[in-house]
């Protein structure tokens, strides 16, 4: 069977961070970016509820990378939020065990058990952002339930004013 038909969509570059302006230059197909972080750079990136609070889970997930190491082979999930913060979907604990086990100073002094985080990010038509392109809020497909609502609303009439007779 041929599938060359049924392409969805073009698949993102990888943009890597080197420095605080390659945040805002961060190339978007098809509303979808793929970034790769280094964890010394991960302060540089505008993360919102990433950080997670010491938990059983979160112990489990630092004692794994203190022995194997961090693998970024499963991304970070990441939404452009409304003033340009990326919003962690999944994968906060890892965020958060990533940075505690880099700034350890005998967990890394063979060798950093930490190396890049990869983060896969999308827009919606609601996001705002100064990364470029902005995602088209009359595109068809999944996210079309998000359009904006047209201007133009009748506005009600206020009762402040009336008195009971």
């Amino acid at each position: 069977m041929d599938f060359r038909s049924h392409i969805i969509g073009r698949i993102p570059k990888l943009t890597r961070i080197t420095r605080p302006e390659d945040v805002d230059e961060v190339d978007f197909v098809d509303g979808l970016a793929e970034v790769e972080v280094p964890v010394r750079l991960l302060d540089l990136v505008p993360l919102k509820h990433s950080e997670r609070l010491n938990s059983p889970r979160l112990q489990r997930l630092i004692r794994s990378i203190r022995s194997e190491g961090y693998s970024s082979l499963e991304p970070i999930v990441c939404r452009v939020g409304a003033l340009g913060n990326w919003v962690v979907i999944d994968g906060g604990h890892r965020i958060t065990a990533a940075k505690l086990v880099s700034q350890e100073f005998f967990t890394n002094l063979f060798g950093g058990k930490v190396g890049d985080l990869t983060f896969i990010l999308f827009q919606t038509p609601m996001s705002y952002s100064k990364l470029r392109p902005k995602l088209d809020s009359d595109s068809e497909g999944p996210d079309r339930r998000y359009r904006a609502k047209p201007a133009s609303r009748k506005k009600r009439k206020s009762r402040k004013g009336k008195k009971k007779h």
